[in-house]
C-alpha cells in the first residue's frame, strides 16, 4: 500500500516539475523566435571620407619654457634692510634700486677715510714741494706717495661696500613676490625676488639624434601652450647641443619665441613640431572617427552590400595629429568612408543610417564628406 502510495507521488510530481520545465523551454522558445523576427536596429551616424592629403611631416618634441633672463636677485652683503623700493609684479629697469641695507656704520668710516685721504694728499703735496728743493729725501716723497695711495685704496673699499648695500635689478623685466620684509636682517646670497624677462622665451627640448640632419639654427618651429588650445606660436631654433646624450641617444635643441603680450610665461608645458623639408602623402581623417582602448585604436567603416549600410570594425595605427585630423599609417584607404560620430552603439555588422541621408536629421548634423 505504501509503495503504491510513493509511486503515485512520484509519478505526479515528475508531471508536475515536466510541465513547468516544458513552460519554461516553450516560452525561451517563443521569446527567441520573436526577436528574431524583429528587424535589426539601424543607426544613424555621421561620416566622412578618408582624404589623402599632402602633410607636412614634422618632428615632434616636448618642453618646458624659461624666461631669455631669469634670476633671484639677491644681497651680496649682510645687513638690516632700511628700504624697499618695488612692488610685488612691479615692472623694473637694469640698474634701478630694489633693497637699500643700513649703512650708517659703513658713511661714519667713510668720511674718517676721506678725511684721512685729504690730509694724505696734503702732505703729499707738502713733500713733493719740498723734495723739488732739496729739502726732503727721495724716500720721504715715496712714503707719502704710498700713504696717499693707502688712504685712496680705503676710501674705495668702502664705497664698494657701500654700494654693495643696495640691491638693483640687473636687467629690466618684471619682479615676482618679494621675499624680505622691512627691518629684517638680510644674509649674503639670501633672495631678496625673482626677477624675469619676459620679452623673449627660451624652450629646451629633446630630439632623437637620428633626427639630426633635419636640424639647423635659424630653423623655424610652432610651438602649443596648455593655456591656449589650438593657438600656435612661432619661434626659431637658436642652438642645438653640440654632444649627444650616449645613454638616450637624444641631443637638446633651444627655440627661442617672441613674447610681445607676454602671455609666455616661464615654467610653461609645451609641445614643439619642428618642420620637416619633406611633404609627404598621407591618409587622414576626423580625430573623432577614432576609438581607443586597450585592444587597439580602431575606427568603424561604411560598407554596402544589397542596398543596406552596415558597419565593420578596423583596427587602425594611427600617426601624427594635427588640427583636428589624424594621419592613418594602416588599416583603411583612401576614400574609405568611416563613421565620426555615434560609435557608442556600434558593434561589429551593426546597420547603420547616414545622417545625412535622414530627411529627420537636426540642423548641424550633417559632417564633412
Amino acid at each position: 500500500m505504501k509503495t503504491r502510495r510513493m509511486i503515485v507521488m512520484l509519478a505526479g510530481s515528475a508531471i508536475l516539475f515536466g510541465g513547468v520545465f516544458g513552460f519554461v523551454a516553450f516560452r525561451n522558445s517563443m521569446i527567441k523566435q520573436f526577436f528574431a523576427s524583429q528587424p535589426r536596429p539601424v543607426v544613424a551616424v555621421t561620416t566622412a571620407r578618408a582624404g589623402l592629403e599632402e602633410w607636412t611631416l614634422v618632428i615632434p618634441a616636448v618642453g618646458t619654457l624659461q624666461a631669455v633672463n631669469g634670476v633671484e636677485v639677491a644681497g651680496s652683503a649682510a645687513g638690516l634692510i632700511k628700504d624697499i623700493a618695488f612692488q610685488s609684479g612691479q615692472e623694473v629697469r637694469r640698474g634701478q634700486t630694489l633693497v637699500r641695507l643700513d649703512t650708517d656704520v659703513e658713511m661714519s668710516e667713510l668720511r674718517s677715510a676721506e678725511a684721512e685721504l685729504t690730509l694724505a694728499r696734503t702732505s703729499l703735496g707738502r713733500s713733493a714741494a719740498l723734495q723739488r728743493s732739496n729739502t726732503v729725501s727721495v724716500s720721504a716723497l715715496e712714503r707719502a706717495e704710498a700713504e696717499h695711495k693707502v688712504r685712496q685704496a680705503r676710501v674705495a673699499a668702502l664705497n664698494a661696500q657701500i654700494g654693495k648695500k643696495t640691491v638693483t635689478a640687473p636687467f629690466d623685466g618684471v619682479v615676482g613676490l618679494r621675499r624680505v620684509d622691512l627691518g629684517q636682517y638680510l644674509q649674503p646670497g639670501q633672495t631678496v625676488v625673482t626677477l624675469q624677462d619676459l620679452s623673449m622665451m627660451l624652450c629646451d627640448f629633446s630630439v632623437s639624434q637620428k633626427d639630426l640632419p633635419a636640424l639647423a639654427v635659424g630653423q623655424k618651429v610652432r610651438m602649443n601652450a596648455d593655456p591656449w588650445p589650438g593657438e600656435s606660436f612661432d619661434g626659431t631654433i637658436v642652438a642645438i647641443e653640440p654632444q649627444v646624450d650616449s645613454k638616450t641617444g637624444m641631443v637638446t635643441v633651444q627655440a627661442s619665441f617672441p613674447n610681445p603680450d607676454r602671455r609666455l610665461r616661464p615654467g610653461m608645458f609645451a609641445r614643439v613640431e619642428i618642420e620637416r623639408p619633406a611633404v609627404g602623402k598621407v591618409v587622414a581623417v576626423p580625430a573623432s572617427a577614432v576609438t581607443y582602448n586597450l585592444h587597439g585604436d580602431s575606427v568603424f567603416v561604411v560598407r554596402e552590400s544589397d542596398g543596406a549600410k552596415s558597419v565593420e570594425r578596423v583596427v587602425v595605427k594611427l600617426g601624427e595629429r594635427r588640427d583636428g585630423q589624424v594621419v592613418i599609417q594602416d588599416g583603411i584607404r583612401a576614400g574609405d568612408q568611416v563613421v565620426t560620430s555615434g560609435q557608442v552603439k556600434l558593434e561589429n555588422g551593426s546597420l547603420v543610417r547616414l545622417a545625412e541621408d535622414d530627411p529627420l536629421k537636426l540642423p548641424g548634423q550633417t559632417a564633412a564628406r
